[in-house]
């Protein structure tokens, strides 16, 4: 079972809402080296979901990539995916901790009191906005934006993935808040070339490292 990548980097949420190319877009992050991705298909049946996890599970098995299954358990566990991922809303964190006890779990956080919580729970890692506006959700609430992500980061110890309408032109200025890790959708999924953006992406990240 793989763990946590130390530099998480680019962290490619593959989503069923943007499109149903699974495997292509799973091996394409990993002819990118790209740390992690996470399959979220939030109106696929269990069927299709274990389906697809399972294919891209087994793409992923003999890279560095790490695959993470976003929300049900039944779908992570039945593709043995090196994680979850799951919202405050979601399955009760220290059930599906019993369940996986040595899996990746990542929660979704948007305040500093939920953040606190969840690192105190035993999270390996939270994602943290939305940051800015963004489509991707329909029923997302408003930014939390670059001042509350920092007070978060600098108030917690385990990893930190912000995500929410992040794309290459606001990049730097998330990564200037110390996060550990960027959640990309949309910026990627609709861009008239996939693989360029992730290009650009993984360059601005790897730039900002080197200063």
């Amino acid at each position: 079972m793989k763990t946590l990548p130390k530099k998480m980097g680019l962290y490619f949420i593959i989503d069923g809402m943007y499109t149903r190319a699974f495997e292509k877009y799973t091996q394409m992050a990993i002819r990118n080296d790209v740390s992690i991705i996470q399959y979220r298909d939030k109106n696929a049946s269990l069927q299709s979901m274990k389906y697809n996890a399972r294919k891209m599970q087994r793409l992923t098995a003999k890279s560095s990539t790490c695959f993470i299954v976003n929300d049900i358990p039944q779908v992570a566990l039945f593709s043995d995916a090196d994680g979850i991922h799951v919202g405050q809303h979601d399955e009760n964190y220290l059930e599906i901790r019993k369940r996986m006890p040595n899996k990746i779990i990542g929660v979704s956080t948007m305040t500093l009191e939920e953040s606190i919580e969840a690192e105190k729970l035993g999270a390996d890692y939270l994602g943290v906005g939305p940051i800015f506006v963004t489509q991707t959700k329909p029923d997302t609430p408003p930014p939390i934006g670059l001042t509350n992500l920092k007070k978060i980061v600098n108030n917690t110890t385990i990893p930190i993935v912000a995500i929410g309408g992040i794309s290459a032109n606001n990049l730097e200025s998330i990564l200037e808040t110390g996060v550990h890790g960027v959640a990309i959708i949309s910026a990627i999924l609709t861009a008239p070339n996939p693989e360029k953006e992730i290009h650009k992406i993984q360059n601005i990240i790897k730039e900002y490292n080197a200063k």
